[in-house]
């Protein structure tokens, strides 16, 4: 009969296992050399001996600078050796999790105390070169009583539920914490300052990646805004262009109404029509007659005084320029050219 699964089993996935290796690998990119300024250091008075004191970072801190005593808001006893069990083992190199259980295998061989009055921790010696892949760890035995009665003998002013209780590293000038006293208070502070950094880190970055981005929102914004204004003017200019188009309608209407009833405007009377309405100063070069439209190009000295004169001529309307007039450089006359309709009720159409 399969046993029944428990709540940390989701989708068949431990996720107790699951947050502890995501807490793991956490830890672990906490002390990559890039990150360690998140980790805060709170400075802390390690008393060496009665009356001798110095300034720490923190456990396995070699660094220790005297000018931060009277900052130091928290108390480490160093345990002397004579109150600790020590004992070297070789073990493979295992996962964090699985280390510790192998060591608590070995603990229960070595604790010559009562179970619950043991305190132990543990040291990794730092990595050598070894052949088969194994790794040196130390432990560190003792009593909780044998400590709690050291302190109140030879620390009488210090809070023994605040003072936090280290050991002699394996590493010269250097210690190790061990668990179980007066160290959360500080530990709980630092986890505070810990996120009050990432907060700013992650401010940073989001201020970083919104001075990259902007360049580009702006851009996009304008363009937006070019499309708008674009879609409005064309809103704005449909009712002209409808009217342009039933205007060119009405013309092709009317050339194709005198081409059906067969009537046809003198070409002798179109050309004296146009030449009288031409000034002395202008010349074509190009005359077109295309039903009752008219197309012409040429010089002339003024010509916006010309459309003027034709679109006052009798027998002419919709007077308008396809293409603006030019004056080359040093000419004397603009080069125009100008498009008009006949009329046929004033000209005097013959069949």
């Amino acid at each position: 009969m399969p046993g029944l699964r428990t709540h940390s089993q989701l989708l068949g996935f431990d996720v107790s296992q699951m947050l502890h290796e995501l807490r793991t690998a956490w830890c672990a990119m906490l002390a990559w050399p890039v990150l360690t300024w998140l980790q805060p250091k709170l400075p802390v008075r390690l008393w060496l001996s009665k009356g001798h004191s110095v300034a720490s970072r923190g456990p396995g801190t070699p660094h220790r600078n005297d000018n931060m005593l009277a900052a130091s808001r928290f108390n480490a006893i160093l345990l002397p050796e004579q109150l600790l069990l020590r004992s070297h083992t070789h073990l493979p190199a295992l996962q964090p999790h699985d280390l510790l259980a192998a060591l608590q295998l070995q603990v229960s061989g070595l604790n010559p105390f009562a179970l619950d009055d043991l305190v132990w921790t543990h040291q990794v010696a730092p990595r050598q070169a070894a052949t088969d892949g194994s790794i040196q760890v130390q432990l560190a035995l003792t009593a909780r009583t044998h400590i709690t009665r050291y302190l109140a003998q030879t620390y009488p002013d210090i809070d023994p539920d605040r003072a936090e209780v280290w050991l002699p590293g394996m590493v010269p000038y250097t210690e190790q914490l061990l668990p179980g006293f007066g160290e959360a208070a500080r530990l709980r502070i630092a986890r505070r300052w810990r996120w009050v950094r990432v907060l700013l880190a992650l401010t940073v970055l989001t201020l970083v990646v919104a001075m990259a981005v902007t360049p580009t929102a702006q851009l996009y914004l304008r363009a937006q805004q070019a499309y708008a204004a674009m879609e409005v003017l064309q809103l704005k200019a449909k009712p002209v262009l409808q009217q342009r188009e039933a205007l060119v309608k009405s013309t092709d209407q009317l050339g194709n109404l005198a081409q059906l009833t067969g009537k046809q405007l003198p070409p002798l009377r179109i050309l004296k029509l146009i030449t009288d309405a031409l000034p002395d100063d202008t010349s074509l070069t190009a005359l077109q007659v295309q039903g009752l439209k008219v197309s012409m190009t040429g010089q002339t000295v003024n010509s916006a005084a010309l459309m003027k004169q034709l679109g006052a001529t009798a027998g002419l309307r919709d007077v308008v320029a396809p293409t603006p007039a030019v004056k080359p450089l040093g000419a004397p006359r603009e080069s125009f050219s100008i498009e008009f309709t006949l009329d046929p009720a004033q000209l005097g159409a013959t069949p």
